[in-house]
This record gives structure tokens, sequence and C-alpha cells, in this order.
């Protein structure tokens, strides 16, 4: 009877060990909601700068937008599963109104906020998770900062060239880490996933 009693409470030990590891420290946590939180906002941006973009007449740079909304909505996804899948509920999204200028302005200031991105959340949500041991998630902001990085680098092009912007493009986002180019891939580079990134237009 002793026997069965030591069993079952080193088999509950073991079962409340595995329920603890599925939740994320509370600072890991924290900075996968806010990653998520400004995922949200950004497809916002991205979606309004693709319809002003249309209505004057730059093609080459809707489609550039359009690209990086679908990129920060793979994003969003990642970090709304990340959530679900260590047991936390998904934060509601708040409605985000952007400040909406002319194109030329506003691949100006996506530029500026993926840069932002870039030297803020994203760097401080690697060494978060590397600090507390998440080494998976740190592979996975260092990936989404890969492709916020690009994704500053084609906004700066598009606004130095923006006269080539009145040309149609087309943009190739993968589907599993949100890395974006204006170059057709085998696989993307990023993460190295099998599978060609999807044409943007």
């Amino acid at each position: 009877m002793k026997r069965v009693f030591l069993l079952f409470t080193g088999l509950l030990v073991v079962i409340s060990a595995a329920g603890a590891a599925q939740a994320l420290r509370t600072e890991v946590r924290l900075v996968v909601e806010k990653a998520l939180a400004g995922e949200r906002d950004a497809i916002a941006r991205y979606e309004a700068f693709a319809a002003k973009a249309d209505e004057e007449g730059y093609p080459g740079a809707a489609a550039l937008f359009r690209a990086q909304a679908r990129a920060e909505s793979v994003h969003s996804r990642r970090f709304a599963g990340v959530l679900r899948s260590h047991g936390h509920a998904v934060p509601e999204p708040n409605p985000h109104r952007p400040a909406v200028g002319s194109t030329g302005d506003n691949l100006r200031a996506a530029a500026a906020a993926e840069a932002a991105e870039r030297d803020g959340i994203y760097r401080d949500a690697v060494e978060t998770c590397r600090f507390h041991g998440a080494k998976e998630l740190a592979t996975m902001f260092d990936q989404t900062r890969d492709a916020e990085v690009e994704h500053g680098n084609l906004c700066m092009a598009a606004a130095r060239n923006l006269p080539s912007m009145k040309q149609a493009r087309t943009y190739y986002v993968c589907e599993g880490c949100g890395y974006t180019t204006d170059v057709r891939l085998p696989m993307c580079p990023s993460c190295r996933r099998n599978k060609p990134p999807e044409p943007v237009q």
C-alpha cells in the first residue's frame, strides 16, 4: 500500500512539473504579448498604407505594403500560437487607427517603425528569452527581427526610388517566419523553410 501511495505521489509531482514547465515565465509571456500587440498594429498600418498607395497610383508600393501586412500576420499568428501552446489566453486586439500620409511619407514612416522594432522590442525579446532559457522563442524572435530588418531595407529603397513604385511589383513572403523579399527564392533564407516564399502583388 505504501508503495502504491509513493508511486501515486511521484506521478502527481511529474504531472505538476510538466504543467509548470508548460507555462511561460512572466517576463517571456509579457514580451510575446507586447510583440503580438505591435504586429496587430503593424497589420492595420500597412493595410492603410497599401490603400493610400493604390489611391495615389503607386501599385509597386501598395504591393510592398500588402506583403508587409502579410508578413506581420505571420508574426501575429506565431505569437498567438506560442501563447496558446503554453496555456495562456491570447489578448483581444485593440482597434488601431494609423496615421496615413502620402505614399513617400508612409514608406519613410514604415522604415523608421521597422528600425525601432529591430533595435527595441525584438532585440529586447531575444535577450529576455535567452536569459530565461527559452531558446526556441529566442530563435523565433531572431527570425522576426530578420524580417523587420528586410522590411526596413525594402521601404527605404522604395522611398529613394518612389517613381519606380508606379510600376507593378511582386514581393515574396515566407509563410513560416514572415521573411519578405523582392527576389524569387526556392526557400526561406531566414527560417530555412523548405518551401518558396509566397508571391504578393
